[in-house]
Order: C-alpha cells, then structure tokens, then sequence
C-alpha cells in the first residue's frame, strides 16, 4: 500500500514514560496501567507502550532509516480466481454486481 514500515526495537517501551522519558520497572503498576514515578504521568499500559513505539519509529525515519516493508506479491492475471470491482465506498466485492 506504499505506507513506510521501519522496525523498532520494542525494550523498554513498557517501562518508559511517553511524556517524561523515565524509565523504571516501578512505572508499570499493572497489566493494564502505567503510572510514571517521575512525573506522574498515568494512562493505560499498551497506550502509553505504543507511544514510544511511535516515537521511535518517527525518529528512526527523520533519520533516514530505509522502509523495511516486503515487496507486494505480483498480481496474478492468468485468468485465476474472480474479477473484482470496486464499489463507491472504496469496499471491495467479489460479483460486480453488488
């Protein structure tokens, strides 16, 4: 689809405030919370994960970090499967019809 994809590293991203920067194991109070010892910053544990996650990703790529998507299949034209059509919504079908 063309969307850049760059790998990050995943340590810590549990343990480290999205708004401060602390990290501490203490930080993560439960499965579900993170609250920072710093400075008190609260949300839910996968939020606050996947901000730093996000923002290692957008650093990696103002860096010029290469894309490390895979390369689309070819597309298949030999006549196999259905033909597809797209309808107003942007939504895909397999009868034309519909």
């Amino acid at each position: 689809a063309g969307v850049p994809v760059v790998y990050v590293d995943p340590a810590y991203t549990s343990r480290t405030c999205a708004e401060c920067g602390h990290i501490d194991r203490a930080n993560r109070v439960s499965q579900a919370w993170f609250a920072c010892r710093s400075c008190g910053f609260v949300d839910h544990a996968d939020r606050n994960g996947s901000r730093n996650i996000r923002a290692r990703a957008w650093e990696l790529r103002r860096c010029g970090a290469p894309s490390t998507a895979p390369a689309p299949p070819p597309r298949q034209r030999d006549g196999a499967g259905r033909e597809r059509s797209t309808i107003a919504s942007g939504a895909r079908c397999a009868s034309p019809t519909l």
